[in-house]
């Protein structure tokens, strides 16, 4: 498990450096700009998970596991950002105005102030998997690293998770339907899978459908950047 995790950090590399040069020469598109931002630490995420049990439990490995929490909920609300960018860019009329960019914005803030320092400040436990061992808040059945571990910890509920897989789901879906491009919404229908008991699949299947729905993001800022939008108008 942890060699694939660790395959799965490359591509992760790849990934932001393709979608960096990408940003690089369209600061304008906004949809791309923000997955480009949280391609950042994407890999790091990654790459913390799949060396944990090299790393050993610690201090060293909780600061890693506390950046890579803090870049989830510091990043993860700016979908709200890039949605509404990228209906625009698609040609939605009602996603155009600046003033709606602007709640996203907001909102995306909101989510940010009272999750980041709550990712920053939490109490985490060791949990292991096959051959992983990493920090979480609350230890899942079955991934106790020692016998009476299970259920340590405390799992604080967000709703910034749900809200912004169903924002993404929607996107991907209206730009399906209007737009004939299935990629975005099939990669966010996906997702879906991650529901699935870890029990039954592990813990990991989201970290490769995350890379995948990401992707499937940067590639619908390219197919619809801005000036799609304003030659099209």
């Amino acid at each position: 498990m942890a060699y694939a995790l660790l395959v799965l950090t490359l591509i992760d590399v790849a990934l932001l450096a393709w979608a960096a040069n990408h940003a690089r020469r369209q600061p304008k598109n906004i949809a791309l700009v923000t997955q480009a931002t949280a391609l950042l630490l994407l890999w790091f995420d990654c790459f913390t998970v799949a060396a944990g049990a090299w790393i050993g439990a610690g201090e060293t490995l909780e600061q890693m596991s506390r950046v890579r929490f803090a870049w989830f909920y510091l990043t993860m609300p700016l979908l709200f950002i890039g949605c509404i960018a990228l209906l625009a860019q698609a040609d939605f009329a009602w996603a155009k105005p600046r003033w709606l960019l602007g709640v996203a914005a907001i909102l995306a803030v909101a989510f940010i102030a009272v999750e980041v320092p709550r990712a920053v400040t939490a109490d985490y436990q060791t949990a292991c998997f096959a051959d992983t061992l990493r920090y979480v808040g609350k230890v899942p059945v079955g991934q106790a690293c020692a016998p009476g571990e299970e259920g340590l910890g405390q799992a604080a509920f967000t709703p910034v998770i749900p809200l912004v897989f169903a924002s993404v789901t929607l996107t991907g879906l209206l730009i399906w339907i209007r737009r004939g491009w299935p990629w975005l919404a099939a990669s966010a229908l996906a997702f879906m899978a991650a529901a699935i008991p870890a029990s039954v699949v592990g813990p990991f299947l989201t970290y490769p459908l995350d890379t995948l729905m990401t992707g499937a993001f940067v590639l619908a800022a390219l197919r619809f950047p801005p000036q799609a939008a304003t030659a099209s108008r």
